[in-house]
């Protein structure tokens, strides 16, 4: 071959690599708001699905933050190669070359690449938005700042989704021990009933719309709110109050034949755990029963929630001369693997 042919082909095969080069590039630029979108819509559907780790939903935000800004960043030096390949193809074949530099605003150059960067700038920005407001929000928990009363707190915070897991399920499937009580027991009469921590009032409705008079304890104030939206039953009595004094309730000197507490006793506080019983016992009729469920699983400190156990609930019982029986024992309806549920039944000697 002569130089010139060498050169030729040189200059060909140079040509075709970085044409091959661009293609790649250009391709990898346009993948880069599918990422993006994957990336930040995925993160925040996890943020959504995991409110009881706050820390948790930080990292995820943190992520989607630095992986928009991360994508922000490589636009620019795709961008920049992308730029010198077209710069060697100009000079190279200049006849060949498209321009396409227009006149108006949405034809100028860099206009694609600024659109891409300014969506990913901003969903860095509200990941970071979501993050402050997330960290303060949650700030007890995240900066190891325990509230006074962190059962109480939690509900108040995050009453709406924890409604939605409550009224997914009826007091037929949650307490069937609970009927059958009702059935053998009091032989299926009206009956003064008190719910301590009431939560959305679905135990309460049932026992209005079934005849009995019904007295719903709830201490938090967004928990009745929701209550009394979705059960709206003028015979259900709400009352803002808490164990173990039950000060308004004991004050009414009312005396109850049934008293339900469900998913309540590991907020009470194990050094309070005598007083509630008192005050539970003072409030029963003497042929009433007190229906109770134990979680047997972990403590969870910043959900207020304490260990407890069948033997421990028996002997403080034993200490004031109240005798138990356990109805049944069931799995977490909630799908949790590490929690189950005792349903016990209490009374006076």
């Amino acid at each position: 071959m002569t130089p010139e042919e060498i050169e030729h082909e040189m200059h060909k095969a140079a040509f075709d690599q970085n044409h091959a080069s661009f293609r790649s590039l250009n391709q990898q630029m346009w993948q880069i708001p599918l990422i993006s979108m994957t990336l930040t819509g995925g993160l925040w559907f996890g943020v959504s699905r995991v409110e009881d780790f706050p820390l948790f939903q930080l990292a995820l935000l943190v992520l989607a933050a630095a992986g928009n800004g991360a994508l922000f960043v490589i636009i620019l030096r795709l961008r920049f190669v992308m730029e010198q390949h077209l710069k060697w193809l100009e000079a190279t074949y200049p006849a060949g070359f498209v321009s396409a530099k227009g006149k108006d605003w949405y034809n100028k150059p860099f206009l694609v690449r600024s659109l891409f960067q300014s969506m990913l700038l901003l969903a860095a920005i509200l990941s970071l938005i979501l993050f402050v407001a997330t960290a303060w929000t949650n700030r007890e928990e995240v900066f190891g700042l325990m509230p006074q009363d962190p059962a109480l707190t939690y509900y108040e915070q995050h009453a709406a989704s924890l409604a939605d897991g409550y009224e997914t399920l009826s007091l037929e499937s949650a307490h069937p021990s609970l009927l059958t009580l009702i059935r053998e027991h009091f032989k299926d009469e009206p009956l003064n009933v008190l719910d301590v921590g009431a939560g959305t009032g679905r135990d309460a409705a049932w026992f209005a719309a079934n005849g009995h008079r019904i007295v719903a304890v709830e201490p938090s104030e967004a928990m009745q709110t929701i209550g009394k939206r979705l059960h709206p039953s003028p015979d259900i009595e709400w009352r803002q109050d808490s164990l173990p004094a039950l000060s308004e309730t004991l004050s009414s000197g009312e005396k109850f034949d049934l008293i339900v507490l469900s998913a309540v006793w590991m907020h009470v506080k194990p050094d309070d755990r005598q007083k509630a019983l008192k005050t539970l016992a003072s409030l029963l009729k003497p042929n009433g029963k007190i229906y109770l469920t134990l979680r047997i699983g972990p403590s969870e400190p910043a959900r207020g929630i304490h260990r407890v156990s069948e033997s421990a609930l028996q002997d403080q019982l034993a200490e004031l001369s109240l005798s138990a029986e356990k109805l049944d024992e069931q799995a977490d309806l909630l799908g949790r693997t590490n929690i189950r549920w005792i349903a016990m039944s209490i009374s006076k000697p």
